[in-house]
């Protein structure tokens, strides 16, 4: 019933073109000096007025056509050359109105020369660096990924660690002309402009059967390393997925236990916690029992 109510998309065009044929219409029918000195504004405004609205009109039938029809990974490509040549075609139209010809525009030295400087900037930059993401696609809209750029360093946490990667993790909501936008896993919208992502190491985890995490546990020398490890691999042995442990490093006064899980679809912050919860227990007994002896000896 919805579909019936409101006109469709090509109908709300070439009612937006009417429109804008009959505002040149009165703008033709000014008079000669306003139309001499003012004309060329006005002309720009109807274009403004018509592109942006026929922008508006396109990009919520393609929202709509991804959500209804063919889902919205399939439409990025779509949307994002959708915007490409619809703003071209605008600032085209805006270079005509001010009275400069299009075969000028294309094949004149003067666009030539403006097109390579805006090479070197950051907009046209990242306008590049968004077709390759839709050419090459590392990633869709919908993908949950992780990425490292060295632009954005992050701060090491002060517990005991091996060498961590600085990424920043989250779900893709959109590509656009100059920037990606990751829904992050604390809630809260990132964009990231598509000349830092392009050069960014990417983690699609969409993409991967299974991964590897890796932990390390600093523990007391004073502990039998070999009797928790011998224990925490039979706590670890009905686990759904493998979990190997070994001894990693030797310190003044600690050891290192390194746990390596191989699963998929767990975020690696719960399979620290599950793993955290079995073996300081683990690590409480041993002490304990470590701890009886000496005072019985006394």
């Amino acid at each position: 019933m919805s579909n019936t109510r409101r006109p469709r998309a090509g109908w709300k065009i070439v009612g937006v073109v009417l429109i804008g044929v009959i505002l040149q219409l009165v703008l033709n029918h000014l008079p000669q000096k306003i139309h001499h000195q003012y004309g060329d504004l006005f002309r720009a405004a109807i274009v403004l007025l018509v592109g942006g609205a026929i922008s508006y009109i396109v990009e919520n039938w393609l929202a709509r056509l991804s959500l209804e029809h063919i889902g919205s990974r399939r439409t990025t490509s779509i949307r994002f050359l959708a915007r490409l040549v619809l703003y071209l075609a605008i600032v085209l139209s805006l270079l005509a109105a001010f009275g400069v010809g299009l075969s000028s525009v294309v094949f004149g030295s003067a666009f030539v020369t403006v097109i390579l400087g805006l090479a070197g900037q950051n907009f046209f930059g990242n306008l590049i660096a968004g077709i390759g993401l839709v050419i090459f696609h590392p990633f869709e809209v919908g993908d949950h990924i992780s990425f490292v750029a060295w632009q954005y360093p992050m701060l090491m946490p002060s517990f005991p660690h091996e060498s961590m990667k600085p990424a920043y993790t989250g779900i893709v909501s959109d590509i656009n002309l100059a920037y990606t936008t990751l829904q992050t896993t604390e809630g809260t919208p990132m964009l990231i402009p598509n000349g830092v992502i392009i050069q960014s190491a990417i983690h699609n985890h969409e993409r991967q059967h299974a991964q590897r995490l890796r932990f390390r546990f600093d523990l007391d020398l004073d502990l039998d390393p070999m009797q928790l490890v011998h224990r925490l691999e039979g706590l670890l042995k009905d686990w759904p997925y493998a979990v190997e442990v070994r001894l990693a490093d030797v310190g003044a006064s600690t050891f290192a236990v390194v746990l390596t899980a191989v699963v998929q679809g767990k975020r690696e912050e719960d399979v620290r916690s599950a793993l955290l919860g079995q073996l300081i227990p683990l690590v409480q007994e041993l002490r304990r029992t470590s701890e009886n002896p000496r005072s019985e000896s006394h």
